[in-house]
């Protein structure tokens, strides 16, 4: 479907939605047109075409909310599924929360560009998996220890349409690319010892057009160079010393905390930043963005899920919360004002400092790089932090030896205080994207 046809399907939903009793209706018409290929040892590994198209309604009688979905979009099959779901909204509990946004609300941000690339649409199936396989040599003859996890290569065109039954109806469309590569290696001691463990790494490059991806020769070079750095790794003593995030633990981090500010987390008071807006958080180098307008963003938008028009919001400003990300259900819950953040964030970002990473590094006579974190640790209700870690030893202010199997702990309130360097640069990858930093003092439990 075209977005005309998406419009004209939406609004004749809206129309059956109200003639069979509703109060209040809203209706996303979306569209996908997806490709993804994964190749390995110099085969295909998995390949993905699809193309879909659903319907989702929501619709309210008597404050009493009903939602359906469907990817049949036959008038049979909608009128049907509307008639379920209004009986269906009559056994449900009375919400005196829910209703449309304001009228002064909704409406469409100024164009946005660069979120979508009609030239690169249409590229052939056999050039993409020529692109994945070219990642995949690159990163194999740069190093003959190098064993490839897979190179991949994904592209998507996304159409959506929102309307509602208060006359609004507007729709946009948005590309999307990316490339990723993941490589290990044998490991071994630093006598010649095989240890019979294997180190791994990887790295991508994202892009809402083809021509914005990063050359296929840098992305191969940066996994090869994470994973080679972490031959040889030892576990580190327990103890209490100065640490640098990296972007990629800093963005995980950051992900923390968009989780924190959203409206939903808030009235439901599973975050440790319930009740804190107007207050200081965090150091006052630490301001936290929410912007959907930014060009050629992957989470860029120009209303959100409710039709609500986009604006730039300022979360954390020089180490104040000054805002929480909310949907109108979520604002009316709170008695505050929509950012016009329904359906979550958008381009989530820390913003740089004025410290190169090396100065960072450089800053630290004993610490820790951090390049890698897992488990489930990271709990944004209680406020506490205590994660697994990898990193790179720093040592007289440069970078040593890697170190593994310790976790890193503190809160997220006293993380976020102790930021006292951050870095200049800022590398988009997602939606949520931080520079690194330094934290003053963790604890880490190694050996």
């Amino acid at each position: 479907m075209n977005m005309d046809e998406m419009k004209t399907l939406a609004m004749k939903a809206i129309k059956t939605t109200i003639g069979e009793g509703a109060d209040t209706a809203e209706v996303t018409v979306s569209g996908q047109d997806r490709f993804s290929v994964t190749v390995r040892n110099e085969r295909t590994d998995n390949l993905t075409e699809s193309v879909s198209s659903r319907i989702s309604i929501t619709l309210s009688a008597g404050k009493k909310k009903a939602s359906i979905t469907t990817s049949d979009l036959s008038p049979e099959n909608i009128r049907k599924m509307i008639v379920e779901a209004v009986e269906l909204s009559s056994v449900m509990d009375r919400d005196e929360y829910f209703d449309l946004p304001d009228q002064e609300e909704t409406g469409v941000a100024d164009e946005i560009k660069g979120l979508f690339d009609p030239e690169t649409v249409g590229i052939p199936a056999d050039e993409k998996i020529s692109i994945a396989l070219a990642l995949e040599r690159a990163a194999c003859g740069l190093d003959t220890r190098i064993i490839s996890d897979g190179a991949s290569f994904s592209s998507g065109m996304y159409s959506l349409v929102f309307a509602n039954s208060s006359g609004f109806c507007e729709g946009y469309e948005q590309t999307g690319f990316s490339t990723d590569i993941s490589c290990a290696v044998e490991d071994t001691a630093r006598k010649g010892k095989n240890t019979a463990r294997k180190q791994s790494s990887f790295w991508f490059s994202t892009s809402c057009d083809r021509a914005g991806l990063d050359p296929i020769e840098n992305t191969a070079s940066i996994a090869v160079n994470r994973t080679l750095r972490k031959l040889g790794a030892v576990k580190p003593k327990t103890c209490s010393v100065p640490v640098i995030f990296d972007q990629v633990t800093a963005r995980k981090f950051l992900g923390c905390i968009a989780s924190a500010v959203n409206g939903g987390n808030i009235y439901k008071r599973a975050s440790f930043l319930a009740d804190m807006i107007g207050k200081e958080i965090s150091s006052p180098l630490v301001t936290i963005i929410d912007d959907p307008l930014m060009p050629g963003r992957l989470g860029s938008r120009p209303f959100d899920a409710e039709g609500v028009r986009s604006r730039k919001n300022t979360v954390v400003e020089n180490g104040v919360l000054t805002s929480y990300l909310l949907s109108s259900y979520q604002a009316r819950k709170l008695s505050m004002k929509t950012t016009g953040s329904s359906g979550g964030i958008s381009n989530f970002y820390m913003v740089p400092g004025s410290h190169t990473l090396d100065e960072i590094i450089s800053s630290i006579d004993e610490g820790l790089f951090i390049t890698a974190l897992s488990g489930p640790g990271a709990n944004w209700s209680s406020g506490d932090f205590s994660q697994g870690a990898q990193g790179i030893w720093i040592s007289g202010g440069k970078l040593t030896h890697p170190v593994t199997e310790f976790t890193v702990a503190g809160t997220f309130s006293e993380m976020l205080s102790k930021i006292s360097m951050v870095e200049d640069s800022l590398d988009w990858k997602s939606t949520v994207a931080s520079p690194a930093f330094k934290i003053d003092r963790m604890t880490i439990s190694g050996s």
